[in-house]
């Protein structure tokens, strides 16, 4: 019984930390199943708690100056580069990582990673991302 009272603990800090950073229940479960495949901060293991919270921290940081899963192939002036970025753009506006992208990926066009994205579907993405600003109201103007 010694762990519960640090396992309620845990679990309102990872609900405080949601509504200090504005998510929705959608975006609150993608994140959950993301970093740690659950949908429900209740069926975590101590370990996952602890990766949740550090992950909401690194969220609230803001980005830092290597984005932790940024694809690789990102330089150059092509047509997919600059789709990429322009997603890489909105997902730190927004304050997703880009496993919120590779979500995304999955969930809209099928596949695991959004770096997999055919070229012709990114804009599927880049849609999806400028609805879900409107509708949270982001600022497109930073």
């Amino acid at each position: 019984m010694a762990k519960k009272p640090n396992r309620q603990a845990e679990l309102a800090r990872i609900h405080i930390a949601k509504k200090d950073l504005g998510m929705n229940d959608d975006e609150y479960r993608t994140m959950l199943h993301v970093v740690t495949g659950k949908s429900s901060a209740g069926d975590l293991t101590a370990r996952q708690r602890y990766q949740v919270l550090d992950h909401m921290k690194s969220l609230a940081e803001g980005p830092k100056k290597s984005y932790p899963g940024r694809p690789n192939n990102m330089d150059g002036n092509s047509s997919r580069v600059r789709q990429l970025e322009k997603i890489e753009a909105l997902l730190t506006i927004g304050r997703k990582p880009w496993a919120y992208g590779d979500a995304m990926a999955k969930r809209i066009c099928k596949v695991d990673k959004l770096t997999w994205v055919e070229d012709a579907d990114l804009y599927k993405i880049i849609t999806a991302l400028r609805k879900q600003a409107k509708k949270e109201g982001w600022d497109l103007n930073e």
